[in-house]
């Protein structure tokens, strides 16, 4: 029997009629003669293990129902192409992956973890914590060398499993209150978190994060995004489209090279240091923006590459 449904884009319940910037690139497949249509992860009455391909867009609460959110998906993987695939989205869903791509030789911000549950984070603990990412001391629990990152005093917090600014803050660590201030926020996320402590790197309010779209493991465009940027719909939070640099173009070609399969979708976060190499903030298949009405034939672009997948899972078939 024929699946009713050919495309779902999946979104979450505050957005039950999908990310505005997805619209273009469905309208684009409903001409093609495609049944599409989008739908909220958590409505049990709709039929997503009859659809063809699950497209994951922005399921945007999925780090509050984490548990939940992996057991539906591993359930609809095995009735359901899923895009991406359950075995990059699991991976991807917790921060932690940073370790993996900084082993396979990506340039990572350097990042502290303390792990869920982990004794309290004292004041010198911190200031341990401070000297490894600074560089001026071993550094076991931290990944990606820090030599190059300058040895600021501020730091970035923030949960491992999270997306846009859930759980986030900036510290000035220079200053007494700052440290408590830290030290409170470090403590009260790790009884229900791993905690990430990076550098504050000032490029981000200079530079500002670049994101690199990629479509069907290509490169399509890029956006530069403001620090500490909420989740908005696209062009509404001040993002701009840049020209990559070459450098920066290949830096995200060798993020996607680092990965078990080809993603349908993609965005590399990055930032350069103060000595301008380049650094992987997130590498995001899960539900990234993609910023398609900003890049002229982007959502085209994206509407291809649900049709290729489809059309190749027939062959496989």
């Amino acid at each position: 029997m024929k699946p009713a449904l050919d495309i779902v884009f999946v979104t979450y319940s505050d957005l039950k009629q999908g990310d505005p910037d997805d619209l273009d690139a469905l309208e684009i497949l409903r001409k093609r003669g495609y049944n599409c249509c989008v739908a909220d992860w958590r409505d049990s009455t709709f039929p997503f293990q009859s659809s063809r391909l699950v497209v994951l867009r922005s399921t945007w609460d999925y780090h509050l129902h984490h548990s939940e959110f992996m057991a539906w998906l591993k359930s609809l993987a095995s009735h359901s192409i899923l895009k991406n695939s359950w075995e990059l989205v699991q991976w991807n869903s917790d921060k932690r992956y940073l370790r993996d791509l900084s082993a396979r030789g990506i340039d990572c911000v350097p990042t502290y973890y303390i792990e869920e549950g982990a004794e309290q984070v004292t004041r010198s603990a911190l200031a341990e914590i401070l000297a490894c990412l600074s560089g001026s001391s071993p550094a076991p629990a931290v990944f990606s060398p820090a030599s190059t990152v300058s040895s600021s005093l501020k730091v970035v917090v923030k949960p491992s499993i999270g997306l846009s600014t859930f759980g986030v803050k900036k510290f000035d660590l220079s200053t007494t209150a700052g440290e408590d201030a830290a030290l409170e926020h470090i403590n009260q996320l790790a009884r229900d978190y791993c905690v990430m402590v990076q550098p504050f790197l000032a490029e981000v309010e200079s530079y500002g994060e670049r994101a690199l779209a990629f479509i069907d493991g290509e490169f399509s465009h890029a956006i530069r995004k403001t620090a500490f940027q909420h989740l908005a719909v696209a062009g509404e939070a001040g993002e701009a489209m840049v020209q990559a640099s070459a450098d920066e173009i290949a830096f995200g070609y060798k993020n996607l090279a680092a990965l078990s399969e080809k993603p349908l979708y993609a965005r590399v976060d990055i930032i350069p240091d103060a000595n301008g190499a380049l650094h992987l903030l997130e590498l995001e298949l899960i539900e990234p923006s993609l910023f398609l009405k900003l890049a002229e034939g982007a959502s085209a672009k994206m509407a291809d590459a649900v049709e290729a997948c489809l059309s190749q899972n027939e062959r496989q078939s």
